[in-house]
């Protein structure tokens, strides 16, 4: 679990990054998304043979509202060579405007009370 902050404006989330013990399997990836989420999800694996993936919970960041949400992110690669994953789009506004913010790419965030950049982050433990 990590709590991420605006040293400009107070603003404090905690946000939950990486792999719990919990997701060992894909069945068990897959039940972190939504129920229409993985309806697509499963459609892409009925199309093509998944020969591996990578599954983990990444922030992302909408760029059109700033909203920022901790949410389940996965990538196939299929045995055709061609990769898919999963659908980004904003809780808040809908927009597909989303991008994925690696922990070290935090400071180039923006706040989405204040919209400054400057955002920190603090590991104050494990969330599995």
């Amino acid at each position: 679990m990590t709590n991420i902050r605006c040293s400009s404006c107070g603003f404090a989330e905690d946000f939950r990054f990486g792999i719990g013990m919990r997701h060992s399997s894909l069945e068990r990836c897959l039940g972190e998304f939504s129920y229409w989420e993985r309806q697509e999800l499963e459609a892409m694996m009925e199309e093509k043979e998944v020969a591996d993936y990578h599954f983990c919970f990444q922030l992302t960041q909408c760029q059109t509202c700033l909203h920022l949400r901790s949410r389940p992110y996965i990538e196939f690669l299929f045995t055709d060579g061609s990769r898919a994953h999963s659908e980004l789009r904003c809780t808040e506004c809908r927009s597909e405007n989303v991008r994925l913010i690696p922990e070290e790419w935090l400071d180039t965030a923006r706040c989405p009370f204040c919209r400054e950049k400057g955002l920190e982050k603090e590991n104050i433990g494990m969330w599995d």
